[in-house]
């Protein structure tokens, strides 16, 4: 298939094959990796998932202008593979903003006047079980240790994406093989952003335009915690288990436990106000089921 619709793809597709040299250990998330899966979904009909996409609302990919992708924290410790990734930035055309203290885990590549496309790279916050002498990390980033000064990439800190090395769902689009994260830690990252969202849209100290735009904010990311589930294929169903006893215990699985429970199925859930009318009735009721089943217990 073509990705004619997709004004990412040609950015995308030669930065991605020079990340793969570094290493396999780098995934497509956020709208852009949800916006491929689905692509390639609609072109592989005969692949089960848990809604049909003719059964979508909205099953029409939609592109984005951002490119979020999760760097292994093995490649961040490497020193090699860490300097390659950094080179592949730059050579595709993708540099640390030039403000004072760029963040080396964002990059801004000009593709035409007052227009860039910026490419963050994340990373889950190292555990007991993976530190390395290799690896720093606060609050705001992971780094190599020691540092690689310019010649080096970070990933930002993302607590939510834990997990999220384990069963990676790839594909292949214009012979290339893409990767995105398991549907368990999509959920765990969608989740925690539409709370985050939705509390900062009570604010009653924010301007009105700005309450309503992280309503909608809200509404998005719950709608894209809905997504990840309906478009689950039956691999990554069986291998769902495994993932949750993985990070059953940690502190962003059991935050997103807690969301689940409180705005998506307590006395104060909203998820009737944000997804009315995104999904059929029947539709909702699996979604929620699976939802469920990973959270409630």
């Amino acid at each position: 298939m073509t990705n004619t619709a997709d004004p990412l793809w040609t950015h995308f597709k030669p930065l991605w094959l020079d990340f793969q040299k570094a290493g396999d250990g780098v995934l497509v998330a956020g709208g852009y990796g949800r916006f491929l899966k689905q692509q390639f979904l609609l072109g592989a009909r005969d692949q089960p998932i848990v809604i049909p996409l003719e059964r979508w609302p909205d099953a029409a990919p939609r592109a984005t202008g951002d490119m979020d992708l999760i760097v292994a924290l093995d490649l961040i410790a490497d020193d090699t593979a860490n300097k390659r990734l950094f080179t592949a930035c730059e050579e595709q055309g993708f540099v640390v903003s030039a403000k004072p203290h760029g963040k080396r885990w964002q990059y801004f590549k000009e593709i035409g006047k007052d227009q860039h496309i910026i490419v963050e790279l994340h990373a889950p916050l190292p555990g007991d079980d993976n530190e390395s002498e290799n690896l720093q990390s606060n609050r705001f980033a992971v780094k190599h240790k020691p540092s690689l000064g310019e010649q080096g990439v970070h990933g930002r800190t993302n607590r939510e994406a834990i997990g999220s090395e384990l069963h990676p769902f790839r594909f292949e689009m214009e012979g290339i093989k893409v990767a995105v994260p398991n549907p368990v830690t999509w959920t765990v990252m969608k989740l925690t952003a539409a709370e985050d969202t939705w509390k900062r849209s009570l604010e009653e100290q924010r301007e009105p335009k700005d309450r309503r735009h992280f309503r909608e904010q809200a509404i998005k990311h719950g709608h894209d915690a809905c997504r990840a589930v309906a478009m689950m294929t039956i691999e990554e169903r069986d291998s769902t288990a495994e993932v949750i006893e993985a990070i059953r215990d940690t502190p962003p699985f059991m935050r997103a436990s807690e969301i689940y429970r409180n705005f998506f199925n307590g006395e104060d859930g909203w998820a009737d106000e944000v997804l009315k009318g995104r999904w059929l009735t029947e539709d909702m009721e699996v979604i929620q089921a699976i939802l469920a089943s990973w959270y409630s217990a």
